[in-house]
């Protein structure tokens, strides 16, 4: 990704914060969010296209902590949102999920700069640092980690542990694959946990929870730009069919044989 890339994905995240903002409700608190969240959520771009003008090696990081921070702040209102049930989490799911992309990006590159083994460095060469901030993953099929998942018995009691004793802020719940499984996501910060609960008596679920006592850990999951490209060329092999994920997205596990015995997910388009 080069600067002018993301450039172009602030501008997006910010027109994104936007819509945000004119669909939260007309209350006092919805009123008072949405004027935290405009200022905030449309300050990163114009503040990162500043950086590319800097004078000075403090001058770029100065400005480019100011994108950090206003990222952040957007970020903490949106799950705010979501926390104060303004709007439901399905419908903010995904920009919340950019929101930690960006900070992520920009924080590598902050980290980058501020190293003294880069001190004797040119302008020109912390410049160019930031097209190399968000670098690729070891394979490029995979975007970034979407998920851990974790087998339970029961979703509220679940909910007991890892919303109300750990704090991770729940996200939204959903119903799947005809009623037979329910899906919850908490925000862990840079992924996601997901707890699925088999719903009925014969699903293959209930075996596994059965053979390991209870709720465990059962997979983790690589987010995919399109689950048909990455079947078609995963560097191991994968099931046949893919089956529906959370959200409307379709997901598939590829073969445990092939992975040492990890069970290993795919998800996207």
């Amino acid at each position: 990704m080069n600067q002018a890339e993301l450039s172009e994905r602030l501008w997006t995240f910010a027109a994104r914060v936007g819509l945000v903002v004119d669909a939260l409700p007309d209350t006092r608190l919805g009123r008072h969010v949405a004027g935290q969240l405009v200022r905030c959520g449309t300050s990163a771009a114009p503040n990162y296209d500043e950086s590319g003008a800097a004078e000075s090696r403090a001058d770029f990081v100065h400005k480019l902590s100011i994108a950090l921070k206003e990222l952040r702040e957007s970020r903490g209102w949106l799950r705010f949102a979501v926390t104060a049930k303004l709007l439901p989490a399905p419908k903010l799911a995904d920009v919340i999920d950019e929101s930690h992309q960006l900070c992520r990006i920009l924080g590598k590159s902050l980290q980058t700069l501020r190293s003294p083994e880069d001190g004797k460095s040119e302008l020109s060469d912390f410049r160019f640092q930031i097209s190399d901030a968000d670098s690729p993953a070891p394979h490029p099929l995979f975007r970034s980690l979407d998920h851990f998942a974790i087998i339970v018995p029961d979703t509220d009691a679940a909910l007991l542990l890892w919303r109300d004793k750990f704090g991770f802020p729940l996200l939204y719940s959903e119903v799947v694959n005809n009623g037979t499984v329910r899906l919850t996501h908490l925000d862990l910060g840079n992924t996601h946990l997901q707890l699925v609960q088999p719903l009925t008596p014969d699903h293959p679920l209930q075996a596994w929870l059965a053979r390991n006592g209870g709720a465990g850990l059962h997979h983790f999951c690589l987010r995919v730009d399109n689950v048909s490209v990455a079947q078609a060329e995963s560097p191991v092999p994968a099931t046949a069919t893919p089956h529906q994920g959370t959200q409307g997205k379709r997901a598939l596990f590829l073969e445990k044989s092939a992975t040492h015995g990890v069970q290993v997910e795919f998800t996207g388009q």
